[in-house]
Formats: structure tokens, sequence, C-alpha cells
């Protein structure tokens, strides 16, 4: 039997696409520890900044999806192996490693003038982050090469560059939300949460966001099978944040707070149900495992920081 052949048997190739996502978060969580926890200058590797730096990487990720598949027309199927790539961003750790020097990972922030300059010029003359310049000349090259490799139209592969590769610069780059007052993000937010759970939550709904739109035709298959369960759960999905800030007896009257905690626990109502039955998304019921767990990780760390994780 061929890898074709074997591809072509649904549990296999479901098989296939669990393990290059679970390569994937490895990778992620991996280089999230070793950048926070051994090669920074001072180690601040923790419970929020974990799910913080984590969500933001596998933002990055379903981004770059989304593009390969709209902009080059990259099918689904083929989504999960870009995971075999996700090591190119131990650059930094490995120059880091040989130069003998500590990394100190920032946002951009400043004048946008000054942000735009660093992005164009892939922060090789910024003062702090000169260190993923590397990193990202290698991402820009592979990012160029797979996307002619994929596309053949030197169009769409510059038409990629620009909104996948830069867009996500911007996106992801900048420092864009802070807990206010005491921020530099260009949009501060007055909040409840430290800042670390507030990024943990804004990155988590990105991912969402990003995952939705990359696999939208498939997820409005799973909604119009599951349209009354679905339904259902967005009442109590609604409600919930609310009620737990009450039960911590603390207020939630900011409508960011409201809007990220909803969002949180609605994805994991839906990814319950969606766990219930096999899907049409890579890895099959995968995501729906994450999804339904990994808000649970954001929420008890919440109900349960000031007594566990300080």
């Amino acid at each position: 039997m061929n890898f074709n052949d074997f591809l072509k048997n649904k549990k296999h190739k479901r098989i296939i696409e669990t393990c290059l996502f679970i390569f994937l978060f490895c990778v992620i969580f991996s280089r999230v520890y070793l950048e926070t926890a051994i090669f920074a200058k001072r180690s601040f590797f923790s419970y929020f900044v974990a799910t913080h730096h984590c969500t933001w990487f596998t933002f990055v990720f379903f981004y770059f999806a989304l593009c390969a598949r709209y902009i080059l027309g990259l099918k689904p199927e083929k989504i999960p192996y870009l995971a075999l790539f996700s090591p190119v961003i131990y650059i930094p750790l490995i120059h880091a490693w040989i130069s003998g020097s500590k990394i100190k990972l920032q946002y951009i922030r400043g004048d946008f003038s000054k942000a735009l300059f660093d992005i164009l010029t892939l922060y090789k003359f910024s003062e702090q982050d000169s260190v993923f310049f590397f990193e990202m000349l290698a991402l820009l090259v592979i990012f160029a090469v797979l996307s002619y490799i994929v596309s053949r139209s030197v169009l769409r592969t510059i038409l990629n560059i620009i909104v996948g590769f830069y867009g996500s610069m911007f996106l992801a780059g900048l420092q864009l939300f802070g807990v206010a007052p005491r921020t530099k993000a260009y949009f501060p937010l007055h909040t409840v949460f430290r800042n670390h759970i507030l990024l943990s939550l804004i990155y988590f709904t990105a991912v969402i966001l990003a995952f939705t739109i990359c696999f939208f035709p498939e997820i409005k298959e799973l909604v119009k099978r599951d349209f009354k369960p679905l339904g259902t759960a967005l009442i109590p999905g609604i409600l919930i944040p609310p009620v737990m800030f009450n039960f911590l007896e603390k207020s939630l009257n900011n409508i960011a707070d409201v809007i990220l905690l909803a969002v949180t626990c609605t994805t994991t109502l839906f990814s319950l149900i969606f766990l219930q039955k096999e899907t049409n998304l890579p890895g099959g019921r995968f995501f729906p495992f994450v999804f339904s767990v990994f808000p649970l990780v954001l929420i008890l760390g919440i109900i349960f920081r000031d007594k566990v994780f300080v």
C-alpha cells in the first residue's frame, strides 16, 4: 500500500491530520516555554503567559492558513501539512543559543510610522526586536516560495505576501490592545483582567475567528446539522459570564470583558455539541475537543488565579 492509498482511508487520514496538529501545538508550547523560561533575560513563564503566547502563535498559524486557502487556493485537506513548517519559529532560540544572548519578547509599539518601518524592514533596525530579523527573513522566503508552489501565480504570491505575511505582522506584531491606563497599546481597554489574561482571551477569540473563516464551508455544514442544539447553547453561553463574576463577587461592567468571556463560554458549549458526532474538519473531532477544553483552562485560571496562579 503506497502513501496515497493509505490516505484514501478516512481513518488513516484523520490520524495523520491529528498528529500534524499535535506536532504544531508541541512546537508552539516548546517555543513559548524556552523563550520565556530559558532564553529570557528574566524568566517570566507562568500559566497565563503560556496561554497568551500559545494563542498568539496559533492565531498566526490559522491566519496564514486562511490566506493560503482563499488567496492561493490551497485545498483544506492540505492545511494540516503547514504544521510541518512550524519549527521555523525556533530560529530566534537557535540564534540566542549560538550567540549566548537573551531574548526579550515584545510587541511593536510607539509611533505608527516607526512601527511601519520596523515591519517593512523585518525588525532589522529595531532596538528591541532585531533578534527576530532572521526568523522573519526565513519566514518571508518560505512564505514566498510556498505561495508560488501552491498557486503557480506571481500575482497571487505577491498578494499573499502583502495580505498574509505583512498582514499578520500588523495584526499580531503591533500591540493593539492592553489594560488601561498603564499600557502603551494603541487601543487601551478598561477591564477587570490583568494583561496576560486579557490578551489570552483576545487571542483565543482571534483564533476562533481565524479558524472559522479558514474552515467556513465545513463549519457552515456543521451549523446546519446541529442548528437547534447550537441555538439552545447560545443563551447559557451569553449568560454564564455575568453569573460567574457574580459568584466571584466582582463586577463585569465592561463590554469588552462581557464579549470576550461570552465568546469563550459559547465556544466551549458549541464545541461540546460538535464533539458528539464526527465532523468534516481536519482531524475530525480533534478541534471540537481542543476548543471545548482550552476555554475551560482559561475560565478555571480566571476563577482560581488569586488562589493558585499568582
